[in-house]
């Protein structure tokens, strides 16, 4: 079996740094009797891979170790479901009613694409203690909290969970075969989009490095599974509820000014918004992700620099957001829409959050997405604009 070999200029200190994480993650779990590999909530491509390896990274450093792979949530979007069911069919999904009575019996829980403070895993749902939570290996930008895991490795600046598991999979010297590297070639793929958003030198190794031992054929099957009927109902939905909004023209000499910090209540004072924003309503979500699934495609309209779909599902308001600029700041973005009420994240161009209504009837759920609309065109400096529906042969 072949390995993958480390980024050629990475330093010593890097390197020891990478074997240390490793020993350390041997030692803590080598007398645990039950760990649990945990993805966050509605696991994409990128967490699916992430958690694949690190539960095959567990398996490689201690062969009898009892780890076991598992998600909240649901998996909704056809690739995502495919790749789950032909790499990890046996992963488990835990109902967050369920959390408090089956998360205590693991006395090792590690994280992967998420970490202790996201509000988007089980153990955020229930008083789990932190100290056996030995591992958080995500991607995102951190929320300023005490809450910690004893390996805490969180990058935000590299562009995939996949491409940190590949840096432990090189590191802890793994045999490395085409399912394993299927699955995060395509996490990397999935999330920094064919390498053409927030990429690093680090993603660009995995990416390259991986390429040359994918299972074409099962790299194939996962990105062009067939899709229900079901998808092109939701799509035909989400197309009739989209309107379009004209970002006004920048004012002659008004320079666009970055904020520092990352306080959640603040809204951005100055958002980059040129073209189009595209606002798509779907009123009832059959799944969390459909959310996601839009935005991505609104996003690929011409001229359109922000997407933006709300939607609810069960008792929850689904926010997903897109830019097509890397500076955009969509994650700081949608954390000031969500504020306290609710959690969110995401990067400069992708994002996400929830606000959970659950004492709310549907009317109320349906009026309080509406009342989100104004808010995001108001931080997008857009808040004056008359929107006009997408389907409408009569707008611009």
């Amino acid at each position: 079996m072949p390995h993958l070999s480390l980024p050629v200029d990475f330093s010593t200190q890097r390197i020891s740094a990478g074997e240390r994480r490793i020993q350390q993650l041997r030692s803590l779990l080598t007398d645990r009797r039950n760990i649990l590999v945990l993805m966050h909530n509605d696991p994409d491509p990128d967490a699916i891979a992430a958690g694949y390896a690190l539960e095959r990274l567990i398996r490689h450093l201690l062969p009898d170790a009892p780890v076991t792979l598992g998600h909240g949530g649901m998996i909704g979007r056809a690739e995502n479901r495919t790749m789950a069911q032909l790499i990890a069919p046996h992963a488990i999904r835990i109902p967050t009613f369920e959390a408090g009575a089956v998360l205590p019996a693991y006395e090792a829980i590690l994280l992967v694409d998420t970490q202790p403070s996201a509000g988007n895993h089980l153990l955020y749902e229930i008083d789990y203690p932190p100290e056996q939570v030995i591992l958080a290996v995500d991607h995102h930008p951190p929320k300023r909290s005490q809450t910690r895991a004893v390996i805490h490795d969180v990058r935000p600046e590299v562009g995939a969970a996949a491409t940190l598991m590949a840096e432990y999979v090189a590191t802890a010297e793994m045999e490395i075969d085409e399912t394993l590297a299927t699955a995060l070639f395509y996490g990397i793929k999935s999330d920094t989009r064919g390498l053409s958003r927030h990429t690093t030198d680090l993603d660009i190794w995995a990416y390259t490095a991986l390429r040359n031992f994918v299972n074409t054929e099962l790299l194939n099957q996962i990105e062009h599974v067939q899709l229900p009927r079901s998808y092109f109902r939701g799509i035909s939905d989400a197309l009739m509820n989209t309107m379009l909004y004209r970002c006004p023209e920048p004012e002659p000499g008004k320079a666009s000014q970055d904020k520092q910090g990352e306080e959640d209540e603040e809204e951005p004072e100055d958002q980059p918004c040129s073209g189009y924003i595209t606002v798509s309503l779907l009123f009832q979500m059959k799944r969390p992700d459909m959310a996601s699934e839009v935005a991505d495609l609104m996003l690929r309209m011409e001229d359109v620099s922000w997407a933006i779909c709300l939607g609810i599902f069960d008792d929850r308001l689904v926010i997903s957001v897109r830019a097509d600029k890397p500076n955009a700041q969509a994650g700081r973005l949608v954390r000031s829409i969500v504020g306290k009420t609710g959690t969110a994240g995401g990067h400069d161009t992708m994002a996400g959050g929830r606000i959970h209504v659950p004492n709310a009837s549907p009317a109320q759920r349906i009026a309080e997405l509406h009342t989100l609309v104004p808010r995001f065109l108001q931080s997008l400096g857009a808040g004056e604009v008359a929107g006009f529906p997408l389907l409408d042969k009569s707008g611009p």
